[in-house]
């Protein structure tokens, strides 16, 4: 979901979460997601779970494996000399 891992985009679930190596594979396997926190889901973090189980039903996992993609290069292959000629 987006360019960063979901425990950076939702710290205050994550530091509450029972299981922080849980797969997202594994908690979207069930219903309800199987997912478990150490403390109550009130006020703003409540908000904050509506915001990402919304997202998260917009996913649909494949068997097929992971698979990567270079955005330095427009056939998503990394060739060293594109860490040369990007600017940072």
């Amino acid at each position: 979901l987006g360019e960063m891992p979901l425990a950076t985009q939702y710290p205050s679930l994550y530091n509450i979460v029972q299981c922080r190596d849980a797969y997202v594979a594994t908690v979207l396997q069930s219903n309800p997601l199987n997912i478990q926190f150490r403390r109550t889901l009130a006020g703003n973090r409540w908000e904050v779970w509506l915001h990402l189980v919304r997202r998260l039903m917009d996913v649909h996992l494949s068997q097929q494996p992971d698979q990567l993609h270079w955005k330095l290069t427009k056939n998503g292959v990394f060739p060293v000399k594109s860490m040369y000629l990007v600017d940072l």
